[in-house]
């Protein structure tokens, strides 16, 4: 039996006299609902604790990244003279087969993974600082890593904790805080645990 990977549900969208968005009330299969959708949180959303960072541009070239396979078997080539650039604003795909180096690539690129990299990597036209890098960039892997018992607000202080600079109050970094789950609309689930989201739920916060 074919495993099902997405259901697209098409919900008819009006304005309200506001000017807000209302979902149009729908019966399907016994199911009703009527939600307001409130865009207020959003525009409010300022961020106004993060400083302002300049657009980020990355180039690498040369990108040659092999593993060693063990005693006296050498060394197998993963990725070899890879070439490329990723221009803000702009959403880039990487595909390729089981096994091409997709995930072997962003690892380099995100700084993840450094041993066994030859290459140039050039971010807005100056040799990565990686220290640097790793503070103004986010890597959001493909398995959801959270700590399972901590709340989705726990969670993101731990992070901003980590992230944020000592000089920033913990009231500022909870304002900052509150200012992202209200964008991501992880309000709901503030005080609920990791474990218990969602899937979309757990892809946001990490």
């Amino acid at each position: 039996m074919a495993e099902l990977l997405s259901v697209q549900v098409h919900v008819p969208i009006v304005k309200g006299e506001d000017g807000k968005l209302l979902e149009k009330k729908v019966a399907t299969g016994g199911f009703t609902r009527l939600k307001k959708v409130e865009n207020s949180a959003l525009r409010n959303a300022e961020f106004s604790y993060l400083p302002k960072r300049r657009a980020v541009d990355i180039e690498f070239k040369g990108l040659t990244y092999s593993v060693s396979e063990g005693r006296k078997k050498g060394y197998k080539t993963i990725l070899k003279c890879i070439s490329g650039k990723f221009c803000s604003g702009q959403l880039t795909g990487i595909l390729g087969p089981s096994g091409a180096g997709k995930s072997s690539l962003m690892n380099i690129l995100a700084g993840y993974r450094t041993k066994s990299v030859t290459g140039e990597m050039v971010v807005n036209r100056k040799p990565r600082d990686l220290r640097k890098f790793r503070k103004m960039s986010c890597y959001i892997m493909q398995d959801d890593h959270v700590l399972p018992h901590l709340s989705v607000f726990e969670a993101m202080m731990c992070s901003a904790n980590l992230k944020i600079t000592e000089k920033t109050s913990q009231e500022e970094k909870k304002s900052l805080v509150d200012e992202i789950l209200a964008t991501l609309s992880l309000q709901e689930c503030k005080h609920t645990r990791t474990i218990n989201l969602s899937g979309g739920q757990r892809k946001r916060l990490s």
